[in-house]
């Protein structure tokens, strides 16, 4: 590997976002804690099974926090980031992106 002053700069990024959402996903702020929904339905039937279906799967996708959330995209950034920098490195010299 060269040591040129911008070779490393993806790797500078992804590390700051990587820390970044690490710090994130650790501090959960109570006003950022999206609401329960904890009232009594009087609702019957085939609308009921609809809201428990509805219920259900906000359950698996919606986040509990705003910062818990923005925290795991950034470490995802960071980690395709740090995999494109290893990739770039494999690939022929001519192709490279950074």
């Amino acid at each position: 590997m060269k040591n040129t002053p911008g070779q490393n700069s993806p790797l500078l990024a992804a590390a700051a976002l990587v820390g970044t959402g690490l710090l994130l996903r650790q501090w959960k702020p109570t006003p950022l804690d999206l609401p329960k929904a904890d009232t009594p339905h009087a609702d019957k039937g085939s609308r009921r099974k609809v809201r428990q279906a509805r219920d259900g799967v906000a359950k698996l996708f919606m986040p509990e926090n705003m910062m818990k959330s923005l925290g795991t995209s950034l470490l995802m950034i960071g980690g395709g980031l740090v995999a494109m920098r290893a990739f770039d490195e494999v690939v022929e010299e001519q192709e490279k992106l950074f």
